[in-house]
């Protein structure tokens, strides 16, 4: 509640810049301005009777006031998925250009500013604008790692950063929060918004699962990419899925179980056929070969 009203608030006093008023005369026979501040650090939610005042002094009804509050929280969320995207398809100086742009907005929604901020975080160590260990301590103190490994739901900012810890601490050796990871998603309770980007998930469980798969924690990289397959089928998504089948091949593989092995990895080289990777067909084709012993014509009939 209290974070409603301080977007709501910042709202108001984004309107008052935009409306070239100084914070005196915006608040000029009707409150403090010591009052105000209150409202501006979300202490307390304006009354309507002082909203529609304020409403006034901005030449505004309060009607416009709250449609103005709801527009400008989707067209930030919207500019924010923009530069997101950016990022995921390897365009960060791009991503960075248009952030630096939207900096100068003002940010209602606290949901947005945390999106804002991984984005910004993750552009800068992308672009290695921040070493290794800066951005570790900037990912932790985002989401407030890793006291949030304790909570049952996630958004996709807190999923996004965790698994952004799990892969920079691997590199250097540190594997608890992969370890924090695997309790999370394996959890009864975990519970995850699939309002954002609901193909997102597959890519967290592959990217866990190849994170074990390296520490060769098989039963582990078993459980977690089923997991993830089960998910792509249940949510008809498609992202991540031939890794996944992978993963979870070469899991069977060195658990000895040759023939369940076999099965994941025809279904992993029929998806990328379905979805006409030949990039990474070729590379998958060549590791399942060598690992199988078996050429990809014979294991396609098996």
């Amino acid at each position: 509640m209290q974070n409603k009203a301080r977007e709501f608030g910042l709202f108001i006093d984004g309107l008052r810049l935009e409306r070239n008023i100084s914070r005196e005369d915006l608040c000029d026979g009707i409150m403090s301005l010591s009052q105000y501040k209150r409202y501006l650090r979300g202490d307390t939610s304006i009354p309507n009777s002082k909203l529609v005042e304020l409403a006034d002094k901005l030449k505004f009804s309060i009607n416009d006031i709250y449609s103005l509050f709801g527009k400008k929280h989707n067209e930030n969320y919207k500019k924010i998925w923009d530069i997101y995207n950016l990022i995921k398809t390897n365009q960060s100086k791009k991503a960075l250009e248009l952030a630096e742009m939207l900096k100068q907005n003002i940010i209602v929604s606290q949901y947005n500013k945390l999106f804002y901020d991984y984005c910004m975080i993750k552009i800068q160590h992308n672009l290695k604008m921040v070493s290794d260990i800066h951005v570790l301590n900037l990912y932790s103190d985002l989401i407030d790692y890793p006291a949030c490994t304790n909570n049952d739901s996630y958004n996709l900012v807190e999923i996004s950063t965790l698994i952004a810890i799990v892969n920079i601490s691997a590199e250097v050796g540190n594997y608890d929060p992969m370890n924090h990871m695997y309790k999370i998603l394996t959890s009864k309770t975990f519970n995850y918004s699939v309002s954002g980007d609901s193909s997102f998930l597959p890519s967290v469980y592959s990217s866990l699962a190849r994170s074990f798969g390296v520490q060769e924690e098989h039963d582990k990289v078993l459980e977690i990419s089923q997991m993830g397959i089960d998910y792509c089928l249940k949510h008809e998504t498609s992202n991540a899925l031939a890794h996944l089948y992978f993963y979870k091949s070469l899991a069977l593989y060195s658990l000895n179980r040759i023939e369940d092995g076999k099965n994941a990895a025809k279904l992993c080289i029929m998806q990328l056929t379905i979805e006409n990777k030949s990039g990474k067909l070729n590379s998958f084709k060549k590791e399942i070969e060598d690992t199988y012993k078996i050429k990809i014509e014979d294991l396609i009939k098996f």
